[in-house]
C-alpha cells in the first residue's frame, strides 16, 4: 500500500465504540422537543436515523422537522449537548488498537484524518475525551464544509489540509477512506479514494457496505493493517 498517504476515519462506530449512544441522544431531542417516548412517530425517526448513520446531523433533523430551519436548529442543540453529556460521562470509548493503529500509520509516514457527520463543538470534546489530539494530523467537522456525507466534502478538506500540512503532494488515489456506514462509502466512492474500508463493529453491514462501494470490509478498523501492510 505504498501509494497510501493519507488515512481518512470516520468516529462514532468505526474508532470510537458507539453503543447506541447517537440514537440515545437523538431521542432525548425529540422527546424534549415534544414527541411521545413510546410513539410509533418516534420509531420511524430512530428509523430514519439508524438508516442515515454517517450524515451530517444537522441535514437529518431537517429531514426530521419537514425543513423548519428553526425547529431543526434547536433539536440539533439538544442532540449535541445530550452526546456531550453522554462523553463526558465516559459512555464513549475507542476501540481495542485505534490508538496504537493511528501511531503505526504515522509511524511509515501516512497520515490520520478524523471526520464526522457531527459538528466541531461536539468532535472537539470527542477528541479531548479519547485523547486523541496528539495521536492524529487532523480533523474535520461535517459544519466545517459545504455538504455532509454522502458528499465528498469531509474528505477532499481532509487532503487538502494534509498537503499543506504534509508538504507533499497528494491526490485522491493516494487516499484511504474508512467508516461503519453507507454514507461512508458512498462519500469515499465519491472522492475517489484509492480504497474504501467498511467495518461492521457500527451501524451498517457487510452487504450494505459493500452495495455502497467499499472495496474492503473488515470486522473492526485496526484490521486494516492487513491491507496497509500487503
Amino acid at each position: 500500500m505504498g501509494d497510501i498517504k493519507l488515512v481518512v476515519f470516520d468516529v462514532a462506530g468505526t474508532t470510537a465504540k458507539d453503543d447506541g449512544l447517537v440514537v440515545k441522544a437523538f431521542r432525548e431531542a425529540m422527546i424534549q422537543q415534544g414527541v411521545e417516548r413510546d410513539s410509533d412517530e418516534l420509531a420511524k425517526m430512530v428509523d430514519y436515523v439508524e438508516e442515515t448513520m454517517g450524515q451530517r446531523k444537522m441535514d437529518v433533523f431537517m429531514h426530521l422537522c419537514e425543513g423548519n430551519a428553526i425547529a431543526a436548529a434547536a433539536t440539533h442543540e439538544i442532540f449535541i449537548e445530550q452526546y456531550n453529556n453522554l462523553v463526558a460521562n465516559g459512555e464513549l470509548e475507542e476501540f481495542d488498537g485505534i490508538s496504537q493503529l493511528f501511531a503505526t500509520l504515522r509511524a511509515t509516514n501516512i497520515g490520520v484524518a478524523i471526520t464526522t457527520g457531527f459538528p466541531r463543538e461536539l468532535l472537539s470534546s470527542i477528541l479531548n475525551d479519547l485523547d486523541w489530539r496528539e495521536r492524529i494530523d487532523l480533523s474535520v467537522a461535517s459544519d466545517e464544509v459545504a455538504a455532509g456525507r454522502p458528499a465528498p466534502d469531509m474528505i477532499l478538506r481532509s487532503i487538502d489540509l494534509y498537503r499543506n500540512l504534509s508538504n507533499q503532494e497528494i491526490e485522491p488515489s493516494n487516499v484511504m477512506v474508512v467508516g461503519d456506514t453507507q454514507s461512508d462509502m458512498q462519500s469515499g466512492v465519491a472522492a475517489g479514494a484509492r480504497y474504501i474500508v467498511g467495518v461492521t463493529s457500527g451501524a451498517h453491514d457487510e452487504l450494505q457496505l459493500k452495495t455502497a462501494g467499499a472495496t474492503h470490509v473488515f470486522d473492526g478498523a485496526a484490521q486494516l493493517l492487513t491491507l496497509v501492510n500487503r
